[in-house]
């Protein structure tokens, strides 16, 4: 019987009278239109967060343990507490960062000067895949160390790989903390990378370790331990134990909570931003709605006779509900594909023209993505409308009698 009524609802939606000669095409290419909006808002910003996660684990490990405390230590026995506090721990390496000013051609700009140890730097940082010019070797040129820059600081200045650049360090002084002096070092420049958020590009240099300690002369000392786990998702998790192992001593902090506030705004935006592009949808919806109310006042004598064959109430709501819904799913197939599209264009124009500003929105590269669980929540959404909304012409249409069909018919 159910498909007799899906044939039946077919064969009355996808006639010529209603579908090609009525208002249903406007109707579903306004329903696909609400649905693309809502896929590409949702894929920005999932996007979003994900380059935002990606640039965070990639650059600065899954969690950072930075020492509270100036003094000396085995940084390998803190290694072993980590190892056996959290078995999923895949490596370790030290870090060291110090603030500088770049001079050249005239300019001086304040930088940060991060060090890690050059054989374990690969191990918890992935910069492979952000190489935008040159290499990632840390080979020095004699006694030159080298060194690599974020592609803001390689744009402003015109660096390019093989250039040297000269970085002054303020060192305080021994007897009076708030006394510098001024040390000069030479670094030459090995590649070009794209550290993933705006401020990094504009301010970051990474280089070994050992030649940062000997110019800021700290000798062996270390800020902290830059982590990495086999998942990045349980970050927070194995961050939280850390600090409890570890104790007052260590400052434990994950990807996610050192932009803690960016991710709270990208999680409320979202949803804010779902509700007032599905006002779109619902607008849709009810132009669908209006379309079967008018199908329905056009088809009476048709209803009649289904009637008079025996076609029962309920048959005959359900027979124009399943319109509703198979212009619900039509539209929610046709705007997802339109909204992938949308998403893979922004993800070549961001790319390409910075469609959204990185000193604004933090990020210079954003990958929309359309994640399964927001395509499932705008199904549910976009069918269920779809769903309420064409009842009343279905009901109008259900309580139509035979008689009254072939009077007005």
């Amino acid at each position: 019987m159910m498909k007799a009524e899906a044939w039946i609802a077919w064969k009355l939606l996808f006639s010529r009278k209603t579908f090609v000669g009525g208002s249903a095409p406007l109707s579903l290419v306004g329903l696909c239109l609400g649905v693309a909006s809502l896929v590409a808002a949702m894929g920005v910003m999932s996007g979003f967060e994900r380059s935002l996660q990606q640039a965070m684990s990639d650059v600065t490990g899954h969690v950072q343990v930075i020492k509270r405390t100036r003094g000396q230590d085995d940084w390998r026995e803190l290694e072993d507490k980590i190892k056996k506090a959290e078995p999923e721990l895949v490596s370790s390496a030290r870090f060291l960062r110090v603030e500088a000013l770049l001079a050249r051609a005239g300019r001086i700009q304040g930088v940060f000067l991060q060090s890690v140890d050059a054989d374990r730097r690969d191990q918890v940082m992935n910069l492979r895949s952000r190489l935008v010019a040159g290499s990632l070797s840390m080979e020095p040129d004699g006694d030159v160390p080298a060194v690599l820059i974020g592609r803001g600081i390689a744009s402003k200045f015109q660096i390019k790989p093989g250039d040297r650049l000269r970085l002054v360090v303020p060192i305080a002084d021994a007897i009076d903390p708030e006394k510098f002096r001024r040390k000069m070092g030479e670094f030459i420049v090995r590649g070009t990378v794209d550290l993933g958020k705006h401020d990094w590009n504009e301010r970051f240099l990474l280089a070994d370790l050992a030649p940062v300690q000997r110019l800021a002369e700290t000798g062996d000392r270390y800020q902290g331990l830059l982590l990495k786990f086999q998942d990045a998702e349980r970050a927070r998790e194995s961050g939280f134990r850390l600090s409890q192992q570890l104790g007052i001593g260590y400052y434990v902090a994950d990807w996610r909570e050192m932009n803690e506030y960016l991710f709270e705004a990208v999680k409320l935006e979202r949803v804010v931003i779902f509700f007032v592009v599905f006002i779109i949808v619902v607008v849709a919806a009810f132009n669908v709605a209006s379309t079967l109310f008018v199908n329905v006042l056009r088809r009476t004598e048709d209803i009649a006779l289904l009637k008079a064959l025996g076609l029962s109430t309920k048959a005959t709501l359900r027979l124009f509900s399943l319109q509703g819904l198979a212009i619900g799913v039509a539209g929610f197939i046709g705007g997802t594909a339109l909204g992938w599209l949308i998403c893979q264009a922004f993800t070549f124009l961001q790319g390409r023209f910075q469609l959204m500003s990185g000193a604004v929105y933090k990020l210079e590269t954003i990958e929309a993505s359309v994640r399964g669980s927001d395509l499932a929540v705008i199904a549910l959404a976009t069918i269920g409308i779809c769903f309420v909304a064409t009842f009343a012409p279905a009901w109008r249409g259900s309580r139509l009698t035979p008689t009254e069909g072939l009077r007005n018919g």
